[in-house]
């Protein structure tokens, strides 16, 4: 009799466990995303980075860990998306906001009086095209839901590696080596045409590789191998700054694929 019961209860820490862990990764990824947000708001660019690559960890590990365990279930799978459209979609946008703010758009500062209640509003309506990149992560997360074609390889740029060249951006134009662009970066024309593409490319049907690799083998995952190889200079020689720089070399390198593909 306490052996059935010490087995059941076995039974039971393994089932909650297998639910409780990469729900864990998406509650860290969800609050990493809250104070970034926040952080972001604030002007504090770097701490924001560094929030948003936390998340992006916490997010990489949460579809593992459910993986692993067998544990994968549609409100994991719900969760994971609220938590991404926090982290990889509204702290992108509060950092181009604040953007467009030190490019020197206008804030405008009005109120109004509804039912004897005085709501007063102040923002920079030249800047909210800032928030298209929330607004395209949120189609790129319900699309990915529903699209079955993504298991294996990504039909756009993911909302993680997205945001990460947004909250990006600040550290890339306050390094020395790339202060000199901070002009040209900076500029509204520029911000407008980045949050653009951003908001395109999360949603192009472009086939994207992942890095759901089942082998160790260069010959078949030889772009994967390529960027992992390339990191490690990158790293070394810019910090911080090479995770965008990486994030463009990993769209150059699906270009060079699918043309590849195409000829073949």
């Amino acid at each position: 009799m306490q052996l059935v019961y010490c087995r059941k209860l076995e039974y039971f820490l393994v089932h909650l466990l297998k639910k409780i862990i990469p729900n864990l990764f998406t509650a860290l990824n969800f609050l990493c995303g809250c104070s970034a947000a926040y952080l972001a708001y604030k002007n504090l660019f770097e701490a924001a980075f560094l929030l948003v690559f936390l998340g992006a960890f916490f997010d990489l590990f949460d579809g593992f860990f459910a993986r692993l365990m067998d544990a994968e279930s549609e409100f994991g799978l719900q969760f994971d998306s609220m938590a991404d459209l926090i982290t990889s979609g509204v702290v992108p946008g509060v950092v181009m906001y604040n953007l467009f703010l030190e490019s020197g758009v206008r804030e405008l500062n009005f109120s109004t009086i509804i039912l004897q209640s005085e709501f007063t509003f102040s923002f920079a309506p030249l800047a909210l095209v800032g928030f298209l990149i929330p607004l395209g992560a949120g189609i790129r997360l319900a699309r990915f839901n529903i699209d079955k074609e993504q298991q294996e390889e990504f039909k756009g740029l993911p909302a993680p590696a997205n945001a990460l060249f947004i909250v990006a951006l600040p550290l890339l134009i306050e390094h020395p080596i790339f202060e000199s662009l901070k002009e040209v970066i900076t500029s509204y024309s520029t911000l407008v045409i980045i949050t653009l593409l951003s908001a395109i490319l999360m949603n192009v049907r472009l086939p994207l590789f992942s890095f759901k690799i089942k082998s160790l083998s260069f010959q078949e995952y030889q772009f994967q191998w390529i960027l992992l190889l390339l990191s490690l200079p990158m790293f070394y020689f810019f910090n911080w700054v090479a995770v965008p720089l990486l994030i463009l070399i990993y769209l150059i390198l699906n270009v060079i694929r699918n043309s590849t593909t195409f000829n073949n």
